[in-house]
């Protein structure tokens, strides 16, 4: 992920497409947070700011960790959970609700029930700023995904021509097994 700040993003395959395309790449120095590497920072300022990440390719995959965090150098305007929600391939959803408990990123794991993933959404909840409009902002980084592997076309083609062959041996097995009965006979 590179660039600051800014909307939509990729990374590693996936989108993360921002609700109010608004996220910063920080290196821990602005925000609050560091663990010595670039990090995503959601600023939910002004509303919800779900971000939700799917892989560019559309293959369903499975979500094994993520690290959270709050950010914001103050902590009023911090989300004080982050919300996940999985949404499966052909329907239904996993969530979950994820407690931050500070400025320092909290490694957190999910079960074999957040395979076969469409997308997930993450939803920074619970900040105590600003009235109405709360802060919310979070800090995201070292998401943990398996992609299901996809065929390339070819492979899908070659698998095809191979069944093609096979019926086709079938059937004219089967003919030459009545044009042998009518010999036979």
């Amino acid at each position: 992920m590179e660039g600051t700040p800014g909307g939509d993003r990729t990374s590693g395959g996936f989108l993360f497409d921002t609700l109010l395309d608004h996220s910063h790449i920080d290196d821990g120095t602005g925000w609050g947070t560091n663990n010595g590497t670039k990090i995503l920072v959601i600023d939910a300022f002004g509303g919800p700011n779900n971000v939700t990440f799917s892989p560019i390719g559309g293959a369903p995959f499975a979500l094994t960790a993520i690290d959270l965090s709050k950010a914001n150098t103050f902590s009023t305007t911090s989300a004080q959970s982050v919300e996940v929600t999985g949404n499966l391939l052909g329907g239904g959803t996993v969530s979950t609700t994820l407690a931050l408990s500070g400025f320092a990123f909290t490694t957190f794991a999910f079960d074999s029930s957040w395979s076969n993933l469409s997308s997930v959404v993450l939803n920074g909840i619970g900040s105590a700023c600003c009235g109405d409009v709360p802060g919310n902002y979070y800090a995201v980084d070292n998401i943990v995904v398996t992609v299901a592997a996809v065929p390339e076309p070819a492979t899908l083609s070659l698998l095809g021509l191979g069944s093609v062959y096979v019926v086709g041996r079938r059937s004219r097995r089967k003919s030459e097994d009545r044009q042998t009965e009518g010999y036979s006979k």
